[in-house]
C-alpha cells in the first residue's frame, strides 16, 4: 500500500520539487557566474532585451578607440616633427644673422668662417630632415619608409653642392640674379648636371617620391582618422610649398633653405667687395627672410594641428566614458543585489531538499 502511495502521491509532488530543484540550481549557477565575473551574461542573448542596445554600443566604443589610437599616433610624430622644425628655423636664424655680418667690406677670415658655418648647418639640415617618429621618417609624408635626404653622405659634399658651388664661381662673370637663378633652378628641378669629368649626375639629394614639385610634395602630408568621416591631414613633407618655382624660389621653403646654404658655403672664396657679391648677399637675404616667414607659419600649423588633436581627443573620451558607462548599466551587475538573490536561492534549495526527502520516508500513515 505503501508503494501506490508512493507512486501516485509522493511521486508527482516530487517531480514538481526536482523540476523547481532544476531551475533554482540553473539560477544558482548563473548568480555565481554574475559575481564572479561581474557580468550579466558572458553572451549578448543572455541581456533579453537590452542585448540590442548592447549590440549597438560596442562597435561605437571600439571605434572610438581606434580614433584615439590613431590621434595619438599622430601627436607623436606631430611632437617629433615641431621639435626637428624648431632646429631647421634655428639653422635659418643663424644664417640670417651670418648674411647680416657679410654686408659691407669684410676680410676673407671673416667669409670664410660663415661659409664653413653654412657647410655645418648643411650637415646639420639632413639629419633634421630624416628624423623618425613612430612609425617611420615624419617628413617623408607617404613615403614613411624611406629617408626624405636619400644622399647618405653629407649634403655639403653632393652633386647639387657641388653644382651649385660651379654656378657660385662665375659670380663675377654671370652677375648676382644669374647665378641665383641658376642654384635655384638646380635645387628645384632634381635634374641632372654634366660636371667636370663629362659625366651626367643626378641633382636630386631627396627620395623618388618626394623628388616632385612643391603641390604634388603638399599633397604627400600622412593623414589621420580622427572621427566619423573625419580625416586630417597631419605633419609636414620636406619638400613640400605652396607655390610654384622660379627664379627666385623652388616653391619650397626647405629646398630655398638648402640652395641658399649651399650658395653661402661656395662664397669662401668670392670678393667680398665687388657689387655681384654684394647683390648676391642681397638676394640671399631677402630669401632667407621669405623662408623663415613660410617656416614659421608650418610651425604654427603643426602647434594648431596638435591643439585640435587634443581637443578631439578629450571629446573622444567624453564619448567613450558615456558609452562605456551606458554599456555597463546594461553588462554589469549589482553585486550586492546578487548576493541577495544568491541568498534567497540558497534557501529555496534548501527546503527542496528538504521537502523531497520528507517526502522519501512518507507512507500511508502520513496521509491519514
Amino acid at each position: 500500500m505503501s508503494t501506490s502511495v508512493g507512486l501516485y502521491g509522493a511521486s508527482g509532488t516530487a517531480y514538481v520539487l526536482q523540476q523547481a530543484v532544476s531551475t533554482l540550481t540553473d539560477k544558482q549557477t548563473a548568480l555565481v557566474s554574475q559575481a564572479t565575473t561581474g557580468v550579466v551574461s558572458d553572451t549578448y542573448a543572455g541581456l533579453g532585451d537590452q542585448r540590442g542596445q548592447a549590440l549597438s554600443l560596442q562597435p561605437q566604443i571600439t571605434a572610438i578607440s581606434t580614433w584615439q589610437t590613431s590621434i595619438t599616433g599622430a601627436q607623436t610624430n606631430l611632437s617629433v616633427t615641431a621639435g626637428a622644425l624648431t632646429q631647421i628655423v634655428a639653422l635659418n636664424t643663424t644664417l640670417q644673422n651670418d648674411l647680416l655680418s657679410l654686408k659691407g667690406t669684410l676680410g676673407q677670415d671673416t667669409l670664410a668662417t660663415v661659409a664653413e658655418s653654412a657647410k655645418t648647418a648643411l650637415s646639420e639640415l639632413g639629419d633634421y630632415l630624416n628624423t623618425k617618429g613612430s612609425n617611420g621618417y615624419v617628413f617623408a609624408g607617404t613615403d614613411v619608409n624611406n629617408a626624405p635626404v636619400s644622399d647618405t653622405g653629407d649634403l655639403a659634399s653632393s652633386t647639387l653642392a657641388t653644382a651649385t658651388s660651379d654656378a657660385v664661381s662665375q659670380l663675377d662673370t654671370l652677375g648676382a640674379s644669374s647665378v641665383f637663378a641658376t642654384a635655384t633652378s638646380y635645387a628645384a628641378s632634381g635634374g641632372t648636371y654634366t660636371d667636370a669629368s663629362g659625366a651626367t649626375v643626378s641633382l636630386s639629394v631627396f627620395s623618388s617620391a618626394l623628388s616632385t614639385d612643391p603641390s604634388s610634395a603638399k599633397s604627400l602630408e600622412t593623414k589621420a582618422v580622427v572621427g566619423q568621416s573625419s580625416v586630417v591631414n597631419v605633419g609636414m613633407v620636406a619638400t613640400e610649398g605652396t607655390t610654384s618655382a622660379d627664379s627666385t624660389t623652388t616653391g619650397s621653403a626647405i629646398r630655398d633653405l638648402m640652395r641658399n646654404l649651399m650658395i653661402v658655403a661656395s662664397l669662401g672664396s668670392a670678393d667680398t667687395s665687388s657689387s655681384s657679391f654684394s647683390d648676391l648677399v642681397t638676394q640671399l637675404t631677402t630669401s632667407t627672410a621669405s623662408v623663415g616667414t613660410t617656416l614659421s607659419n608650418q610651425q604654427s600649423a603643426v602647434g594648431l594641428m596638435q591643439n585640435s588633436l587634443t581637443a578631439q581627443s578629450t571629446n573622444l573620451s567624453t564619448m567613450s566614458s558615456m558609452l562605456t558607462s551606458q554599456l555597463a548599466d546594461i553588462k554589469e551587475v549589482d553585486i550586492a543585489a546578487v548576493s541577495v538573490q544568491t541568498g534567497n536561492v540558497q534557501d529555496q534549495l534548501l527546503a527542496s531538499y528538504t521537502l523531497i526527502s520528507d517526502l522519501k520516508s512518507m507512507t500511508l500513515a502520513n496521509y491519514i
